[in-house]
């Protein structure tokens, strides 16, 4: 993608979002091993406390909702870097993934991120956010916007289609009986 590259003040704010991520056939005890190994490699100064909450989606238990918790006093960047690159790290043991953040007020964009399938290094990821194309590479801290698109995307049908993924599934994760694996992360400044 050769598009603009903003500064990471300028990436997308996703701090007033209900922030998941969508596994499909990975296990509960592989969630939490993969989460506390994700925390184990991170080694920046600032340590925060996280409570990763994640259910099996009633209609369709091969997927797994993971929510992802808002960093308290830290910048949106650093937040979304982590969505992302958890996604990345979670990827290993699932067979597909996605991010879907929803915004507290309907007004604004959803946002959709999956893996970067293309890319042997396994290290970034792609989506739509805005309506816009964009790309997300960890190393690097590259976020990449895209061309702006003729027509509006439908969330709905690519998840479908992508993914046999039906969005009303959604709707009942407040009916599930939830798992918890809490972890320190390091955060940069």
């Amino acid at each position: 993608m050769a598009g603009y590259r903003p500064e990471p003040a300028w990436w997308p704010d996703l701090t007033a979002y209900r922030k998941a991520i969508f596994l499909h056939n990975i296990s509960f005890g592989d969630v939490d091993v993969l989460l506390k190994e994700y925390a184990a490699i991170s080694s920046d100064k600032r340590q925060i406390v996280c409570d990763f909450y994640y259910t099996a989606l009633p209609d369709d238990g091969t997927w797994t909702y993971l929510e992802f918790p808002n960093f308290e006093n830290v910048p949106h960047y650093v937040n979304l870097w982590h969505y992302q690159n958890l996604l990345i790290w979670l990827s290993q043991k699932a067979d597909r993934e996605f991010c879907l953040a929803i915004p507290e007020n309907q007004k604004y964009p959803l946002f959709l991120s999956t893996m970067d399938k293309k890319n042997p290094y396994g290290d970034s990821c792609m989506g739509i956010y805005a309506d816009r194309d964009f790309y997300f590479e960890v190393p690097g801290d590259v976020f990449e916007w895209g061309p702006v698109p003729a027509s509006a995307f439908n969330y709905v049908a690519f998840l479908n289609q992508s993914y046999q993924f039906d969005t009303r599934w959604i709707l009942k994760v407040s009916q599930c009986k939830w798992e918890k694996t809490q972890v320190t992360l390091t955060v940069s400044e």
